[in-house]
């Protein structure tokens, strides 16, 4: 029977950790950590793809780092172990080091991890969760976590049911907690190119003749990064209504093989977005964005085109992009609401 898992013993085994770390380098280790991150995720999710995503992040945001594995199953038992993330910076001979708990239980076990959790955060820091699970995001026994985390950051294009996956974020919202979407976070590209387009005063001066915008996703259809532009295009042209949905006639493939809009690599953790063409219509106005490659949007305005650069970021880089952003995001409060509208919730 392993031995029971207590916050004492793991964090005697973390002091232990740091004594090695120390007397196996001539140069000593630094160790570094300004949060304690939780990151929790399904017992399938690949360890490599969460470890290599974890390191990433820790090299901008240093951390305590505790990964939750839930596995399916009655089984009580919850299993830990504890590791630390290195690296050295270039010219340095000095290793940068952030500790990693790790503990695995069942959804059974899940009622007794909040308490484990509380005890191994890093005294007096921020804490961040990351719930990369829809499952475990609805589950009663997960709910505590929620509460000890000042930001909690989840991603709704996994969501089996996204329309529900939106109006949990909103009911969370208003209870007070900091709920966070990576799918509005993916939109970033898709705003930026769009904002740009306004730059021009003439185009700018006529902002308000354009009363129809049609969004064309992949064959999966619209989805939360769809409903999400929807709604930060209505509030920034002023529209109540006017917006329509439609899905791509054939599947276009872009430059690796998937078909643009709809790539997803779960080796990498890269998301493709899932749109693709903005088309926002006035009297006399009319202004189009088509996405052709994973790197570039063609955007169209009386009738002279050209190439704009496109990033899609991975899930980690989205993760580094919240991590960055401090205070509530009051652009993403408006378009919550919105967004839900357009999803038919």
């Amino acid at each position: 029977m392993p031995p029971k898992v207590t916050p004492e013993a793991i964090l005697k085994e973390l002091g232990e950790l740091w004594v090695g770390l120390g007397a196996g380098d001539e140069a000593g280790v630094l160790r570094a950590c300004a949060m304690t991150l939780i990151i929790a995720a399904d017992e399938e999710e690949e360890a490599g793809v969460l470890g290599e995503m974890i390191a990433e992040i820790m090299h901008d945001h240093p951390s305590r780092a505790i990964v939750l594995r839930v596995r399916d199953g009655a089984d009580p038992d919850i299993e830990s172990r504890v590791l630390a993330q290195c690296w050295m910076p270039f010219g340095r001979r000095q290793q940068i080091c952030c500790e990693q708990i790790e503990i695995m239980a069942s959804e059974t076990g899940l009622q007794d991890v909040p308490r484990i959790v509380l005890g191994v955060m890093a005294p007096d820091l921020p804490v961040v969760l990351v719930c990369r699970s829809p499952n475990l995001f609805s589950l009663p026994a997960f709910q505590p976590l929620l509460s000890v985390a000042g930001k909690v950051i989840v991603d709704s294009r996994c969501a089996s049911e996204p329309q529900k996956m939106l109006g949990r974020i909103a009911s969370l919202r208003q209870l007070g907690h900091a709920i966070h979407d990576l799918a509005w976070t993916a939109l970033t590209p898709w705003r930026e190119v769009i904002a740009c387009a306004f730059d021009d005063r003439a185009t700018l001066s006529r902002l308000h003749e354009i009363h129809q915008v049609s969004i064309t996703t992949g064959k999966r259809g619209p989805g939360p990064e769809a409903w999400y532009l929807g709604a930060w295009l209505l509030r920034g042209l002023g529209l109540q209504t006017g917006i329509e949905f439609a899905v791509a006639e054939e599947a276009r493939t872009g430059p690796a093989g998937p078909p643009v809009g709809e790539e997803t690599s779960e080796s990498t953790g890269w998301r493709g977005s899932a749109i693709r063409a903005v088309d926002l219509r006035g009297a006399g106005l009319n202004l189009s964005f088509s996405r052709d490659s994973r790197t570039v949007i063609r955007f169209a305005r009386s009738g002279v085109a050209n190439n704009l650069p496109f990033t899609v970021s991975s899930d980690w880089e989205l993760m580094r992009e919240e991590l960055a952003l401090l205070g509530k995001d009051h652009i993403f409060e408006e378009v919550l609401p919105r967004a839900i509208a357009l999803a038919g919730g």
